[in-house]
């Protein structure tokens, strides 16, 4: 696999009157891991879906590969998304569905086959190869619904593997998640980032799930991007602080960043003598 790029140029969603997104320019090259991070309302889900072309923008061009989204027809636009794996939040996916574990990753794989053939010999193989990868071998038969939240992440991650994508696609994957999924989800995410080589766009409230090697962050705000780069250049006190509207600071612990709210009497505080 190798991963794909991403432009936006000059892109607005407008809705119900009102822009809900504008970004003015936007690179994401080929293999980037890129965290997408905001408020609640910042964007961040619908600037995802407009990168996957899963709704059109107001204005705008949107290019995938050096071919634009936003010109394309139906067929044509069908076609080039199947280079993107996208893992929907938990709560776009109807559980309650009778499929299997098998059956749910296998839709990735008939997602790129032609309408209307089934799945071939080679299909199923590489099906299985993403359920062997992401450890759900001995739930293959299970069905979905029976499954513990992070596992049936896991399977949606499964499927948007089966796509053999050049860009991996995440929207809150580890939302909802007790704290030792959280972790296994996003440690999951950079294995297979650094096994595959793809490109990723991660979106997450929560900047501790962002792994290592996500090494760039963009950070939206009111539909705008406020801050894009390096990790240690966006989560800076003045910048969160306009973002969030709180004093806050990101604490770095084993390659991650935590966000942490500041007491207003610890800022005055002169620092604490060794010993």
């Amino acid at each position: 696999m190798t991963g794909g790029s991403l432009t936006l140029s000059n892109v607005r969603v407008r809705r119900s009157g009102q822009t809900i997104l504008e970004i003015e320019r936007l690179d994401i090259p080929s293999g980037a891991f890129v965290g997408i991070i905001g408020e609640n309302g910042a964007g961040k889900t619908t600037l995802l879906r407009i990168c996957a072309g899963l709704i059109r923008s107001t204005d705008g061009t949107v290019t995938l590969e050096g071919h634009d989204l936003t010109r394309l027809g139906p067929w044509s636009r069908s076609a080039l998304r199947k280079r993107i794996g996208y893992v929907p939040q938990s709560a776009q996916y109807n559980a309650d569905l009778p499929f299997t574990v098998h059956e749910v990753a296998a839709m990735g794989r008939t997602s790129v086959r032609p309408l209307m053939l089934p799945l071939n010999k080679r299909d199923h193989a590489i099906v299985d190869h993403w359920i062997d990868v992401l450890g759900l071998s001995d739930r293959r038969n299970q069905t979905f619904r029976s499954l513990s939240g992070g596992e049936q992440q896991k399977v949606l991650i499964a499927r948007a593997m089966a796509q053999e994508p050049r860009i991996l696609m995440l929207d809150e994957p580890c939302a909802n998640l007790d704290f030792h999924w959280r972790y296994q989800i996003s440690d999951i995410v950079e294995r297979l980032y650094h096994q595959t080589r793809i490109t990723v766009l991660m979106v997450s409230h929560d900047t501790s799930v962002l792994p290592p090697g996500c090494g760039r962050l963009i950070l939206l705000h009111d539909g705008r991007i406020l801050a894009d780069g390096r990790a240690e250049d966006v989560l800076t006190g003045d910048i969160l602080c306009r973002a969030y509207r709180g004093r806050l600071q990101a604490v770095a612990m084993a390659g991650r960043r935590y966000i942490v709210n500041v007491p207003s009497e610890c800022l005055d505080r002169p620092p604490r003598p060794d010993g």
